[in-house]
């Protein structure tokens, strides 16, 4: 083990040591609620660090939950048996069965044949098919890997050198942070979504809809996305290139594919049916994980699903869905303690004052800041979304709107290649530097907090 993963383990133990048994007693503040708070601040510090793997540090939160008596061993389990952390599961199910049959791909390249090979019409090729994808697809991680052999095809097909070609960079950007902006306008999109839907659920008692959800999310998410692309094409101005070249790649790939199979026809059905019945939720309540596990059932059914189990299951990250499950149980255990309300009154005390808008502005601007120190909007939106749901409980009546923006703008995770799975995928692909994706990541954070800023005052209007 690392040197400074040892200090950052060390850190972590002295803190959680120091806060249980150290800590004077504090009114407000119970036995329970202390020992919560001690883990809660032993696992931010892990998290920020990443000193341990995400499924050894789920199962310390857990022990330590109950070891401390921070609650029961029922208690303590309780994350996993909420419907947001079975919701990633599912999304893992149907993205691997997209990408077994085949039917991403021909998607993607299909997009991308309207192009006519040229390098701006490829830019908004890529973002349509990321959009087309962010509905279809419910991993940000799942949408990179799958555009990146097609970006690395064009780049050969253009003759790109590696860190030479603004278009290449340019491309990579887009499907990375512009993918990412995208992600916030649907609850399946991205892990972190699901997390703050079921937090949200257990503290509120309220089922957050897909629609609901798309309703709050969808407009400025994918506006903000059109601005990144703009964005992004003027800072990475592309060079000449040979467009015939790029348009023979994609149209030989597209020949490649052949006609559309059984499993891709079966597949696209199945997942016409999904997203209409998540769309339509609101006329038929039937909750988004009842849809998507009748629709990893339909994929996974013997012979004549698009994929088997075994496909299934060496795609799911059950590394991420233990530590989010012992995250989601912490995340109650600070609800349930009283520590998530004391944190929430010390730390958001300097904002009691002000709108509800000016609220909504600073904590923007505050988690948009975190991303310097968090590994990815997951671990994010798991160790500070019960402190912002608690905030909100307490200061607003619209509680729920409160949190669903706050939740949807965790995802701000562009600055370093390390605090996002996407930067990091795009970074090992060769075409960009980690100072270009820093400085480009840089602009889009300043620009994201910018324009939810506005949506405060605009668009959330018509909700808050």
């Amino acid at each position: 083990m690392k040197i400074n993963k040892l200090v950052a383990i060390t850190l972590a133990c002295t803190v959680l040591l120091l806060i249980r048994f150290a800590l004077p007693d504090i009114d407000g503040l119970s036995v329970q609620a202390k020992s919560t708070l001690a883990i809660a601040a032993f696992s931010i510090i892990i998290w920020i660090s990443a000193a341990l793997e995400d499924v050894i540090s789920g199962f310390v939160v857990l022990l330590l939950l109950c070891l401390f008596h921070a609650t029961t061993v029922q208690g303590a389990l309780i994350g996993y048996a909420n419907s947001a952390l079975w919701l990633i599961v599912v999304g893992f199910i149907m993205a691997t069965s997209m990408d077994k049959s085949g039917l991403s791909k021909r998607i993607a390249l299909i997009l991308l044949n309207y192009s006519g090979g040229k390098v701006l019409r490829i830019y908004w090729s890529i973002a349509a098919v990321m959009l087309v994808l962010t509905f279809l697809v419910p991993s940000i991680t799942a949408r990179v890997l799958l555009m990146l052999p097609i970006v690395m095809g064009i780049a050969k097909a253009f003759n790109c050198k590696p860190n030479e070609s603004n278009a290449i960079k340019a491309m990579l950007l887009i499907v990375s942070i512009c993918g990412t902006m995208m992600s916030m306008a649907v609850i399946t999109a991205h892990a972190a979504n699901p997390i703050t839907a079921g937090l949200i659920e257990k503290n509120l008692d309220i089922n957050i809809s897909w629609t609901l959800w798309f309703q709050v999310a969808g407009l400025p998410a994918l506006s903000l996305a059109i601005i990144s692309i703009v964005l992004i094409s003027l800072m990475w101005r592309p060079e000449s290139l040979n467009a015939h070249d790029a348009k023979t790649y994609i149209q030989q790939e597209i020949k490649t594919l052949g006609k559309l199979t059984a499993k891709e026809i079966y597949t696209l059905i199945i997942f016409s049916l999904t997203l209409l019945l998540w769309a339509t939720d609101a006329i038929h309540n039937t909750p988004i994980l009842i849809v998507g596990l009748a629709s990893s059932i339909a994929l996974l059914w013997p012979h004549c699903g698009a994929i088997t189990w075994k496909e299934a299951q060496s795609h799911i990250p059950w590394s991420i869905f233990i530590l989010y499950g012992a995250g989601l149980s912490m995340g109650m255990a600070l609800v349930n303690t009283g520590a998530a309300k004391w944190i929430a009154s010390l730390a958001f005390s300097p904002l009691a004052g002000l709108s509800i808008e000016w609220q909504l502005v600073a904590i923007i601007w505050f988690i948009t800041a975190l991303q310097l120190i968090f590994t990815g909007g997951g671990p994010k939106t798991t160790a500070l979304m019960p402190i912002v749901i608690t905030f909100a409980m307490h200061n607003h009546t619209n509680s729920l709107i409160f949190s669903i923006i706050i939740g949807m703008n965790m995802l701000h995770q562009y600055i370093l290649p390390v605090n996002n799975m996407p930067n990091m995928i795009i970074l090992g692909s060769g075409y960009i530097k980690s100072r270009e994706m820093i400085i480009t990541g840089l602009i889009m954070s300043f620009v994201s907090a910018s324009f939810m800023s506005v949506m405060v005052f605009t668009y959330w209007q018509w909700f808050l």
